[in-house]
């Protein structure tokens, strides 16, 4: 068994023909840390969160959830040890009602009473935070883009995860929707749940951020205080299309 990292990539690489999705990739996430992955676009940051969860299978490397090793398990599995995740295409159905899409992840496996408890906490709490009533039977075609984007989250955190991969939470988001949704992740992060978000706005990053990992070419290219990245001038090259 690996140390008790919330998460850990080794080696992780894939490859799509000739295209490198990701290189080489070593990732440690610490439990109860709130982690932000950076990088230009195709940088590969969507595809690390697929392998992480098990819908893309890496070509070689290993993957560890909670200290095991999930490497071969299927995306089902790895949600047995904790694991959840939102997309950067919102995936809330459409033709359900918010109460419905709320219902779907209800976890049905074996976990502890502590483990029950506290997801129920962080799940409660989203959804004051975010504005959801469990009961409320719009569709999920009819409400604001933001709320939808909230939605998803609170659907995750209805499974009790003990780890979170957000991907793009704020897109198409205001500035005030941007930052109440850093503030709720902030609070759940408080809560204990590890958290790792990918994301392109930077006011966001900057408001969540304890550590910032950034990719570049399907590489982990840099990774520290968000102040550390951005004083980095190879990191700016990467963002000006420089880096080589």
């Amino acid at each position: 068994m690996a140390n008790q990292f919330a998460l850990e990539a080794r080696k992780v690489n894939k490859h799509f023909g000739g295209v490198v999705a990701a290189n080489n990739v070593d990732l440690k996430i610490e439990p109860g840390e709130l982690r932000c992955i950076i990088g230009p676009n195709g940088a590969g940051k969507s595809t690390l969160f697929s392998l992480l969860c098990g819908i893309q299978r890496v070509d070689s490397g290993e993957i560890f959830i909670q200290g095991h090793d999930v490497t071969h398990m299927q995306p089902f599995k790895r949600v047995r040890h904790g694991i959840g995740l939102t997309f950067q295409t919102n995936r809330a159905y459409q033709e359900l009602s918010v109460k419905h899409n709320l219902l779907v992840p209800n976890p049905s496996f074996a976990i502890s009473k502590e483990t029950h408890q506290q997801g129920r906490e962080r799940y409660m709490l989203a959804l004051e935070e975010f504005g959801l009533d469990q009961n409320d039977d719009t569709p999920a075609s009819e409400i604001p883009h933001h709320t939808l984007q909230w939605l998803e989250i609170s659907m995750v955190l209805a499974g009790f995860p003990e780890l979170v991969l957000i991907d793009e939470p704020t897109a198409g988001m205001s500035r005030d929707e941007t930052d109440h949704t850093s503030m709720v992740l902030k609070k759940l992060n408080q809560s204990g749940l590890t958290i790792i978000v990918v994301e392109h706005d930077m006011h966001f990053v900057k408001n969540v951020a304890q550590k910032v990992t950034v990719l570049h070419q399907g590489r982990v290219f840099t990774e520290g205080s968000l102040d550390e990245v951005i004083a980095n001038d190879e990191v700016k090259n990467i963002y000006l299309g420089h880096a080589h």
